[in-house]
């Protein structure tokens, strides 16, 4: 992933985490980890999330969208 999609999807995920700040971050090997969101994105800022290469390891079907599970991204 590059660097600038990496960082325009964390900017994409902050405005829906409570406080827009706080621990909702994580990562294991080369996978990194955001936690699920306070409150569900937008159809647009989930496809912007998806066009940025992150995606939400828990869903099967990479077409749906589930506000209760988190994004990731391979780095």
């Amino acid at each position: 992933m590059k660097l600038s999609n990496f960082i325009e999807g964390l900017k994409t995920l902050q405005p829906y985490y409570a406080g827009g700040d706080g621990y909702h971050i994580g990562s294991e090997h080369d996978q990194f980890y955001a936690y699920p969101t306070n409150r569900p994105l937008t159809t647009e800022d989930v496809q912007k999330m998806r066009d940025l290469g992150w995606f939400q390891p828990e869903v099967t079907d990479k077409t749906l969208y589930h506000p209760q599970e988190g994004w990731s991204a391979f780095t």
